[in-house]
Parts: C-alpha cells; structure tokens; sequence
C-alpha cells in the first residue's frame, strides 16, 4: 500500500503580488493550465491511489482547497486544515500518524506542492524505486545534482553507496556561495528537494526517540477537535532538521529528472518558454527591445521598453519590479507591507 501526504500550506510570498494569503502560489497556474497541487498530485500517477492522497494545508485555504478535492476526487477525510502554520514537521508528523492507524503496512511519499517536474515518467520510476528502499526501513530522499552553487538550498551529503542507492551521510542548511561552490566540485553533495520516503512504524519510532513530548501530543491526536486542541504544544520546526538530520538509517537517491522548485519569479526562466531575446511574457504585454526580462500582466496591458534582466508583475491592486537578482527578497517585501498594514494586498 503506497500513500502520500502533500504539503500545501505555505504561502508562497516569494511568488508576491500574484501569490497572496487566500491564493497562495499551489493554487495558481503558473506554468500550466493546471495548478502546481494538481501537477503534484497527477505526475504520481498509478503508484499512489486517490483515496490514499492526504494533503495538509493552512485553515485559511479551506474554500480553494475544497473546490480542489472535488476536481481531483479526493475525500476530504484525508485533508489536515492545520490551526497555525508550524514549519513541515508538524503535518507529516500527524498524518503519518493517521495513516500509520489507517494503513499500518503503508509507505508514505511526502511531497511539497510546489515543485516542477519536466521528466514525469522518470520521476514516478525513481519514486517507486525509493518505496522499495524505504519498505526495508530507511529514511528515503531524494537528491538533486547541483549544476550551479545554489545558496538558496539546503544540500544532502552522500556516503557509501550500499546495494543500489547512497546512505545519506549528512544535511547541510543552506550555505554561503564559497561552500556551495566547494560542494559542486565535490559531487558528492545534492539539492535537498524536500522529497521523503518513509514507513508510518519507522517514522513514529524516530519522532519518539528524537521528540518525545512532541510524539506524546501526535498519538492523543484521535479526532479533528483533539489536533485543534493540541496543534499549538506541536514544535515549529522543520522536518528536515527535527528528523532528517538525525535519523538513523538514512538513504538517499540521486533524482535528475529535470526539477524545480519554483521558489521564486526568477525560477520560472527555467521552466517557461522563451523568446529569442531571453524574455518571457505573459497576459497583455507590449514590448520594445527588452532581454532577459519575466513580464506577467493579470489584466492591464503592460508595455515595456528597453528593460534588461527585470521582473515585472502587476495585478489588479499591486505592481512588483525588480531585479531578477533580487526576486528571492520579494518575501521582505511582503513582510515590510505586513508592517505597514496593507491588508487588502496581502
């Protein structure tokens, strides 16, 4: 029995002023005609059946997620709204204890709802490949072979290569460009895509070891009314740091199958197309002798002169330009208009 839980409940203030609290970035379609949560939960295919799908997302999403659930024929039963955001340990810990109840036999993929996958068919040959992996009690990520020293990422460090996969030697939080140059020409270090593979029995066993008040307040979790109760006594810590980083028997796979993790305006350039002058437009745009520019028009017509490596996003109520550069601090953009009080353009 192959499970999964999406991660839905981030806010995506990166991809601001498209991207706001009540349509937060995998409700929209960016690069496609479906959103990223229904890209995410199609490229899985027939390795994990509808009714074994559990998504966790914000209490604030319940309208768009709802309208969601019917059109990808997803009870709602395997919906967890979560009261307050608390980083990703908290969802995949209390839907792993769900499903551990539920299907204790399972193998449970865990996958962010924001990710652009070129190769789909790659993609679901690796993942089945890391079910296997986990059903013998391991830890399973995925990683993704660096091809420039990304900063923005965290980064997993292979060791010994046992049978047809890597035992994870290390995770490193995300570093300063000089050792992320380093790691390139080691290659032995990879993306961390936030991409786990684990049993229900092996992840319970580590919370328990690593987090034990944490794991005394997942299992008095019975019912919707008990994870209200007790949400706010969960840690807010990541899953990577309060588990990944000290697990026991961790493996991890290398995944090139052409990934993304759209984390900004600047990533669309690699999954978009472009024209021959390196720009992309999108919505009623005008352009005179731009290159290298991202240029998104909700309904306005948008016209551009002359631009060179710029971002321009304009909506009903708000227009971004910046540099591309820059697009991975239009989240201390967002955080400067929660300051200021713009409500409506949050």
């Amino acid at each position: 029995m192959n499970c999964a839980i999406i991660l839905a409940g981030g806010r995506g203030t990166r991809f601001w002023p498209l991207s706001r609290q009540l349509e937060p970035k995998q409700f929209l379609n960016i690069y496609s005609k479906r959103t990223m949560l229904e890209e995410t939960i199609n490229r899985l295919g027939s390795l994990v059946k509808r009714q074994n799908i559990y998504i966790a997302t914000n209490k604030l999403q319940i309208k768009k997620i709802t309208k969601c659930l019917k059109k990808l024929d997803i009870s709602g039963r395997n919906l967890l709204l979560e009261p307050e955001v608390k980083n990703t340990f908290a969802p995949i810990a209390v839907l792993s204890w769900k499903i551990s109840n539920e299907y204790p036999d399972a193998v449970i993929a865990v996958l962010p709802s924001d990710n652009f996958v070129k190769d789909k068919k790659k993609f679901r040959a690796l993942l089945s490949r890391a079910i296997k992996i986990a059903g013998q009690g391991y830890l399973v990520t995925l990683g993704i072979p660096p091809d420039k020293p990304e900063t923005g990422y965290g980064y997993i460090k292979r060791g010994k290569k046992y049978k047809d996969f890597y035992l994870a030697q290390k995770f490193i939080e995300k570093p300063g460009l000089s050792r992320a140059r380093k790691f390139i020409k080691e290659k032995s270090y990879y993306w961390n895509n936030g991409i786990f593979i684990f049993r229900p029995a092996v992840i319970l066993r580590e919370i328990k070891r690593l987090l034990p008040r944490a794991y005394s307040v997942i299992t008095r979790m019975q019912n919707k009314k008990d994870i209200e109760r007790l949400w706010f006594k969960l840690p807010s810590v990541s899953f990577d740091y309060a588990i990944m980083e000290r697990a026991k028997k961790r493996a991890v796979l290398p995944a090139d199958y052409g990934w993304s993790d759209l984390g900004s305006w600047h990533a669309l350039g690699s999954v978009m197309k472009k024209d021959r002058n390196g720009n992309i437009f999108r919505g009623n745009c005008v352009d005179l002798g731009s290159k290298n520019s991202f240029v998104w028009s909700d309904k306005r017509v948008v016209a551009t002169l002359g631009l060179d490596n710029l971002v321009v996003v304009d909506t009903k109520d708000a227009l971004l330009v910046c540099p591309k550069d820059r697009a991975q601090d239009v989240k201390k953009l967002v955080e400067i208009l929660k300051r200021r009080n713009f409500k409506k353009q949050l």
